[in-house]
C-alpha cells in the first residue's frame, strides 16, 4: 500500500488506452479518464498522443487535432478536480512495436535504433519540434494545462535527445529549453518522460547520468522517469517484480538527490518494494493501480493484480482491458 506524504502531488501517468476512433478519443476514453481523475489527483496525463505530423507507435494511437473531442476529454478530467494533462509523442515511418516482452535479438534491435537515429537530419529534427509546438498549441487550446514530451521507450524524441544515438542532441536540447520557456510564460505545467535504462547492457553501463543531468537543467516542471526501450525489454517499462520495482525507485531517488531543485515523478506499482521516505522533490506516479481500480486513491488499496490484459498491443488486441477492472 502506498504511504503517501502530504507534500506529494499524485499523477495518473500516461497510458495508451487504444480508446480512439479515427485517431480521435472516443466516449470510452472520456469516461475512462473521468472515472479516474478525482479523489485528490493532481494531474491525469492522457498517454501517447501523436503530434500533428508524427507517427503513432501503433494503429490505435490518437493524434492531437482541433476536433472538439479533445475539449470534452480535457473537461472530463478537470471537472473532477485534476489538472488535464497530455503526453505528446511520435515514432517514425515504418516503426513497429514488438509483441514479445524481450527482444529475440537485442543486438539487432539496438542496431535498428542506432541506424534510425543516425539517418535523422537537422532539418528533420527542426520539423519534429515544429510539430511538437503545433501539437502543444492545439492541446492548450483544448484545455490541457500539463504537457508532457514522450522522450522514453526508444520513441523518436528519445532518440534525438540522446547523444548516444543522435548527432543532433545539442539542437534537440536547445529546442526543448525553448519549448519549456514558452510554456512557462503561459503558466502551463511541463514534464518529460525519460527511460532510466534501455535494456541494452552496453549502453546502460556507460555514462548513465549524462543525458539526465543535461535535461534537468532545461526548465521542465517534472522529470517523469520510466525505463526500457519498447523493442528491447518491455519488462523494464512494466516492472512487476519487487526487485525491478525497487531498483527503478532507487535509481529515481538517486538522480533526484543530484538535482534537488528539480521535481521528479517516481513510478512503480504505488511504491511496492520501497519502504523509505521519498525526497521532497520526488512525487508519486500511478498507472496500473488506477487502471485496475478507478477509486484506488480513496484508500490506496485494491489495485493492480497483474492480470496483464492492459498490455493490449502485446496480446494482439486493439485497446486496453483489465481482468480486475472488467470483473471487480
Amino acid at each position: 500500500m502506498l504511504n503517501l506524504e502530504s507534500n506529494k502531488n499524485i499523477f495518473f501517468l500516461p497510458v495508451n488506452t487504444g480508446f480512439s476512433t479515427n485517431q480521435t478519443p472516443d466516449s470510452r476514453c472520456v469516461e475512462f479518464y473521468r472515472e479516474r481523475s478525482g479523489h485528490g489527483l493532481h494531474c491525469a496525463i492522457v498517454g501517447n498522443v501523436v503530434v500533428p505530423e508524427g507517427v503513432g507507435s501503433n494503429s490505435a494511437c490518437s493524434k492531437i487535432s482541433k476536433n472538439p473531442a479533445w475539449n470534452f476529454l480535457a473537461e472530463a478530467i478537470s471537472e473532477r478536480g485534476a489538472k488535464a494533462g497530455i503526453q505528446l509523442a511520435s515514432c517514425w515511418p515504418g516503426y513497429k512495436g514488438m509483441q514479445n516482452f524481450i527482444a529475440k535479438s537485442v543486438k539487432h534491435n539496438l542496431a535498428v535504433y542506432r541506424n534510425t537515429a543516425s539517418s535523422i537530419t537537422e532539418c528533420e529534427v527542426i520539423a519534429i519540434f515544429d510539430s511538437l509546438k503545433l501539437g502543444t498549441d492545439l492541446a492548450t487550446a483544448a484545455g490541457f494545462r500539463h504537457i508532457q514530451v514522450h522522450a522514453a521507450h526508444g520513441y523518436l524524441f528519445n532518440l534525438i535527445i540522446d547523444s548516444r544515438f543522435s548527432r543532433h542532441s545539442n539542437l534537440a536540447m536547445a529546442k526543448l529549453r525553448e519549448w519549456t520557456e514558452q510554456l512557462a510564460e503561459l503558466e502551463i505545467e511541463t514534464s518529460i518522460r525519460l527511460s532510466l535504462a534501455t535494456g541494452a547492457t552496453e549502453l546502460d553501463d556507460s555514462e548513465p547520468h549524462e543525458p539526465f543531468d543535461r535535461i534537468a537543467g532545461l526548465g521542465f516542471n517534472y522529470l517523469d522517469l520510466s525505463s526500457g526501450f519498447y523493442n528491447l525489454n518491455k519488462r523494464l517499462i512494466y516492472p512487476s517484480s519487487e526487485d525491478l520495482l525497487s531498483r527503478r525507485i532507487a535509481a529515481t531517488v538517486e538522480l533526484a538527490s543530484r538535482h534537488p531543485q528539480q521535481n521528479f515523478i517516481v513510478s512503480g506499482k504505488s511504491l511496492i518494494g520501497w519502504n523509505k521516505t521519498l525526497p521532497k522533490n520526488v512525487h508519486i506516479g500511478i498507472c496500473r493501480d488506477l487502471i485496475a481500480n478507478p477509486n484506488y486513491l480513496r484508500e490506496f488499496s485494491d489495485g493492480c493484480q497483474n492480470k496483464m490484459k492492459c498490455h493490449y498491443h502485446s496480446r494482439g488486441a486493439d485497446f486496453l482491458t483489465c481482468g480486475k477492472w472488467d470483473n471487480p
